[in-house]
């Protein structure tokens, strides 16, 4: 194992690593910003990163701190009918032009995609201002077609922010190793239900574990960034590079709390070990999968993986105080989060395709694969259990899939690592009323007065726009906000 360091910041750890998959101050706070679209962004390499928060713009005045709106009081005032009514056909392009301005379907609705767009935009600055954010980026995706767009703030100091803007897109490549997944089933390659002893027989209780269970998370594998050694080596030392080796082996050296397919653990390491599965099993690395069957069907030009911590131009730069000081994190090495050739950066346009092809439409998988993809046959399954805090009784509000948080009839996935906090929420066209899928997209990035206190578990503010924006384009369906 790495090294592990004397002096840590151990009162910040919750924050820095246990709650990166899960999003759970007045100081400091600055107005928005709105970026234009497609300009280029700040693409400065490790080392040249400027530090700070976004500068305020000249000219632009905070609304007084007793004045402000919520970003719930905002929505409410903002849109009081279904909003996707009268929606027609956007652009369909995720790499950053606007939304096509759609005219009102016959019976006389005036509820078109300027209404969306309209509802994004007073949503999204009310967040802004409230939050005090960095950035934000965000797309509204109804059918396969673009509806809404917006950015606001600054990529770092003095450079607006794009649409095009590259950051960390974290457990939505989740979605893409379970895609996978399902795809070398479908074509005969693994069984989902076979022991994954066949692909790597030295692994402990290799003949008890599946593929499923890795893939919805009842494998039983300790998250290995619940064992300590590992999080103290993490917060002295961000810039650490792990393989999938260092992590199983972290993984390994933390007690085991129930035994494979016996209760539910949200467990990075059960992915690690799945990436293993597939490369095994295919003869092709991870990278190669999620390229061959995710991201060149998608045509998702703007998601890369890789290894070290580099962030292809235009980068949005993140920055945190959760080890303490106020710091820009943008190149903190991600190495630990997935397996190795699923650690990506990407764009708010492929983050919303990729989810709204996948997870709305279905658009890669058979018939029997998506159903298995979205299924919530885990509700009622697992119970709480000491000394495993995420260990819990599944439900209709919250489950797991294969790869995917179901939350209601919706599917999301909400990534929160080293000052970057994203969030993607997709209606299956299966679940709307109308049979139209919806996705949401936020990306967000902090200033200092983001949070009062960066010692405690940091709430995902992508996530919690992107919910209440679900909840006014479906108040039919809205997706559950107590998780």
């Amino acid at each position: 194992m790495p090294p592990v360091p004397s002096s840590v910041h151990q009162g910040r750890v919750g924050s820095l690593i246990l709650r990166w998959y899960e999003g759970s101050g007045p100081a400091g706070r600055m107005p928005r910003r709105r970026a234009a679209a497609r300009t280029r962004g700040s693409g400065d390499p490790p080392g040249a990163a400027r530090m700070g928060g976004p500068r305020r713009a000249r000219n632009e005045h905070r609304m007084p701190a007793p004045h402000r709106r919520t970003i719930a009081g905002v929505v409410a005032a903002a849109a009081s009918v279904a909003l996707l009514a009268a929606c027609t056909a956007g652009t369909g392009d995720s790499a950053g032009t606007a939304p096509a301005t759609s005219t009102p379907a016959s019976g006389g609705s005036a509820t078109t995609d300027d209404a969306v767009q309209s509802l994004l935009d007073t949503a999204a600055a009310a967040q802004f201002d409230a939050r005090a954010l960095g950035s934000l980026v965000a797309e509204i995706r109804v059918d396969g077609d673009v509806v809404a767009q917006t950015a606001l703030g600054e990529a770092v100091r003095g450079e607006p922010i794009t649409l095009d803007g590259r950051f960390r897109n974290g457990a939505v490549a989740i979605t893409y190793v379970s895609t996978v997944m399902l795809r070398l089933a479908e074509e005969g390659i693994i069984d989902l239900d076979h022991p994954i002893e066949e692909w790597v027989p030295d692994l402990l209780e290799s003949d008890q574990v599946t593929p499923r269970m890795l893939a919805n998370m009842t494998a039983g594998y300790p998250d290995h960034v619940k064992n300590q050694d590992f999080v103290d080596a993490v917060v002295a030392d961000p810039f650490l590079v792990f393989t999938n080796d260092d992590l199983l082996e972290y993984s390994l050296a933390t007690p085991r709390r129930f035994a494979p397919g016996e209760n539910w653990d949200y467990s990075h390491s059960d992915y690690v070990v799945l990436g293993q599965v597939l490369e095994a099993a295919s003869g092709k690395s991870l990278e190669e999968l999620i390229a061959q069957y995710v991201l060149d069907p998608l045509e998702l030009d703007g998601t890369v993986a890789d290894q070290t911590p580099a962030i292809p131009a235009p980068v949005v730069h993140a920055f945190t105080a959760e080890r303490g000081v106020w710091e820009d994190s943008t190149y903190w090495n991600p190495s630990w989060t997935l397996p190795e050739g699923a650690v990506e950066t990407s764009t708010i346009g492929d983050v919303a395709s990729s989810f709204d092809a996948i997870v709305g439409r279905g658009e890669l998988l058979g018939a029997d694969s998506y159903e298995a993809l979205i299924d919530p046959a885990l509700v009622g399954f697992g119970e709480p259990l000491d000394g495993c805090p995420a260990c819990h009784t599944m439900t209709e509000e919250w489950s797991y899939g294969l790869g995917t948080m179901l939350v209601g009839d919706w599917v999301k996935q909400t990534p929160l690592f080293g000052g970057y906090a994203s969030s993607v929420l997709t209606l299956p066209e299966s679940h709307a009323e109308d049979g139209r899928a919806i996705t949401i997209a936020v990306a967000v990035t902090y200033t200092q007065g983001s949070y009062d206190d960066w010692s405690v578990s940091l709430k995902n503010y992508a996530d919690e726009l992107a919910l209440s924006l679900g909840a006014e384009l479906a108040p039919g369906t809205p997706p559950p906000s107590g998780r």
